[in-house]
């Protein structure tokens, strides 16, 4: 079977060139990206059986699109799931949508009849409004320079009542506010945007661009305090001493004035 078809998009101003950069020049070199085989590995991390356990929570559905895709894991997963129709795998690194998205789409054993890989940057989502059911993310807003704007086009081009659907974001715990100082801080230097963010301030961004947003507590497996820790014990200290939820966002229905 053939793979997907890949589309381009004009790239915004607001891009990260430096990110860019990194993502298609350095991290390929780097030892858990230099091979294929470290790609899989990757993504034998825990992950997928995770997503599963947040499909048992959240149904995904219609026409979809995942922003800073990366490999494009996730859309794998979601691409065999009836409910959905169509999944555009939208990420900046025509060379990782080119070399690596093809491998993941086999190794996953993905629809790839459903899914479009897209060219682009989350600042420009050369989309008509209102063209998608649900946006995904994975491990990706918190890399975003300008939260705003980009919530701002997503909200454009999400159906009323359409959700979005984030998980693996960093969250600052509240017994753990120092957290906030260091994290990816080694990093910047590369030309990476790390940020991580309070559940406050994750509620904030969302609410002035038009969505409700809920935090729906689900603990990864592939962690260690998931292994050596009571999980009801776990359940407790969730969002005190760590915070794992998956953010899910609904657009506002603007109502009619019939």
């Amino acid at each position: 079977m053939k793979n997907s078809k890949i589309i381009k998009l004009k790239f915004s101003e607001l891009s990260n060139k430096k990110e860019l950069f990194y993502r298609e020049e350095t991290q390929q070199k780097e030892n858990n990206y230099n091979d294929f085989s470290k790609w899989k590995k990757n993504i034998q991390d825990g992950r997928i059986k995770y997503l599963r356990r947040i499909t048992q929570k959240v149904r995904f559905y219609g026409n979809i699109l995942e922003i800073g895709a990366g490999s494009s894991w996730f859309s794998c997963e979601l691409s065999k799931l009836s409910s959905v129709k169509k999944i555009h795998c939208l990420d900046f690194s025509e060379k990782i949508l080119n070399e690596i998205t093809p491998l993941v789409m086999d190794y996953l054993k993905a629809d790839k009849k459903k899914m479009v890989r897209v060219v682009g940057d989350f600042y420009n989502l050369n989309f008509k409004d209102k063209s998608f059911d649900m946006v995904v993310v994975d491990a990706a807003l918190h890399h975003i320079d300008n939260m705003n704007h980009v919530l701002s086009e997503i909200k454009r081009v999400l159906k009323d009542g359409g959700m979005i659907v984030a998980i693996r974001e960093p969250i600052v715990p509240k017994l753990r506010p120092g957290c906030k100082n260091t994290f990816g801080a080694h990093e910047r230097s590369l030309g990476l945007t790390e940020n991580i963010f309070s559940k406050k301030e994750w509620t904030v961004f969302f609410k002035k661009n038009g969505f409700t947003l809920k935090f729906l507590p689900i603990i990864p497996e592939y962690s260690f305090k998931y292994k050596i820790i009571n999980r009801t014990i776990l359940k407790g200290l969730n969002g005190l001493l760590f915070a794992h939820y998956v953010l899910i966002a609904k657009k506002k229905r603007i109502k009619s004035d019939s």
